[in-house]
């Protein structure tokens, strides 16, 4: 097999397999700085099944000079009991590889920590313990972790590798937001994840797009890369130990100043996820870091249904109530929030119930919420309170101010209607009794004025008896 082709391993890059007795030559070369032949990459090399020489003895890549030597050409190396196949990613304080449990024959990604941040008794030791603590952690939404261990003086974590893609990659493709449907059930599935990590003392202190897996069967969500300390790498993962872990643009003010974080702060982030997949906007952005923390320190987001006006406003309050810079104004509890976020999904909310009713009975009205100010809303509001005024008296107004107002509107203006009825009626029935009366004192008063006319004066008649009285008296004479 002299003289045979092959692709690396780690670089795929073909490169011609050594003479047998070249071995020693070769490695001898490799010492004294020289560089091993490299051929162009060719289809028909890459199908070559390569058998080395008995004396042949492959290494690791020299950046992973921390692996143990290959026993395989399909090998990169091995650690514990892992054989490193590939790279699937590298962060700040550790590599993320595909490997195969020698054991087992089942794949997994193995994340390892750097050695050089290994070989810090700090990172070293908190390292194992969170990954330990994450691996008691048995849910749905947080990825499983098969072994914790450590070869070689370098710590490893072997977990579930998993398919499909992570939110910051769907985004890419969508054009940075999500609907509305997607948005709620990705939301609640992380406070899920979060909710049951909160539970066994664990906070994740990085949750961000990136660290947000999207399974290929139906984009159900898993958390990963729990208790990875960011270290001093790149500028928007800068971390010190015992400083600041996280990313400025997700991360909660507590961490920006190295304050004791514990679950809540897992909750401002989550608002920064979905205040960005909701609306394709970061809460506090920035050119640079310190730009970002200023953003976190002194600004205020924009509510993402001013941004959006199709976003619920129930919604956009929950969101920047996990956005706030006091934590004790942010809901407690992921498990709070995955209340919060069901109820919109059902949208059976109080808000979401007295938004109907505006719309139905008066139309187009933005509800008044305690949350942040809303200035389209109030304007809204004076519109619909000038036109409320010229539309209804001025008498049921207090009632508007309660949310079931509009329901108790058209039973008000029943009861006044018939006020005026029984109103009119008795005024009527009045008028027609004092008709009655003055006609029957009229027709009294004439009657006895009749009977006086038809009788004699009383002095005549007297008169009369007293003219026979006195004719009788002169007979009797």
């Amino acid at each position: 097999m002299a003289g045979k082709s092959r692709p690396c391993p780690s670089c795929s890059r073909v490169v011609q397999t050594p003479a047998a007795g070249a071995a020693s030559a070769s490695g001898s070369a490799k010492r004294s700085g020289a560089k091993q032949q490299t051929l162009p990459p060719s289809n028909a090399a890459e199908h070559e099944t390569v058998t080395l020489p008995a004396d042949f003895k492959l290494a690791p890549p020299a950046e992973y000079s921390f692996l143990a030597p290959p026993e395989s050409p399909e090998e990169m190396g091995r650690l514990g009991n892992y054989r490193i196949r590939r790279i699937l990613g590298i962060g700040a304080m550790g590599i993320v590889f595909e490997a195969q449990d020698i054991h087992l024959k089942r794949l997994v990604a193995l994340k390892v920590m750097k050695p050089s941040l290994a070989a810090q008794a700090d990172f070293h030791r908190r390292f194992l313990r969170e990954a330990q603590l994450a691996a008691t952690i048995d849910h749905e939404h947080i990825v499983t972790i098969y072994h914790v261990g450590e070869d070689r003086g370098v710590p490893f974590l072997a977990m579930k590798l998993l398919q499909g893609e992570s939110l910051e990659a769907r985004l890419g493709r969508c054009g940075g937001r999500l609907p509305l449907p997607e948005v709620l059930r990705i939301g609640r599935e992380i406070a899920e994840g979060l909710a049951a990590a909160h539970a066994q003392g664990l906070v994740h202190r990085d949750i961000k797009p990136a660290n947000i897996w999207l399974e290929e069967d139906r984009k159900r969500v898993k958390i990963v890369d729990f208790g990875l300390a960011r270290g001093t790498g790149a500028d928007a993962h800068f971390t010190q130990a015992g400083a600041v872990i996280g990313t400025p643009s997700y991360m909660a003010p507590e961490q920006a100043n190295s304050q004791e974080v514990d679950g809540r702060c897992d909750l401002f982030s989550l608002g920064s996820v979905l205040y960005r997949i909701s609306t394709g906007r970061l809460p506090f952005d920035g050119k640079d870091t310190m730009a970002v923390l200023m953003a976190l320190a002194t600004k205020t987001p924009v509510p993402p249904h001013q941004i959006d006006p199709r976003l619920p406003p129930a919604f956009s309050d929950l969101v920047m109530r996990l956005l706030a810079k006091d934590r004790d104004k942010r809901p407690q509890s992921a498990r709070e929030v995955v209340k919060q976020i069901e109820a919109i999904e059902r949208g059976d909310t109080d808000a979401g119930e007295e938004i109907e009713e505006v719309e139905i009975l008066e139309g187009e009205e933005v509800e008044i919420l305690e949350g942040p100010p809303q200035t389209l809303a109030k304007e809204k509001e004076k519109q619909k309170a000038s036109n409320k005024s010229v539309k209804t008296p001025p008498a049921p107004a207090p009632v508007k101010k309660r949310p079931p107002g509009p329901r108790r509107k058209k039973p008000h203006e029943t009861g006044r209607d018939w006020g005026q009825i029984v109103l009119t009626t008795s005024l009527i029935l009045l008028g027609i009794a004092v008709l009655v009366l003055v006609f029957g004192l009229l027709r009294h008063f004439h009657k006895g004025r009749t009977t006086a006319i038809e009788m004699p004066p009383a002095s005549r008649v007297v008169a009369q008896l007293a003219g026979e009285q006195l004719a009788s008296t002169e007979k009797r004479c």
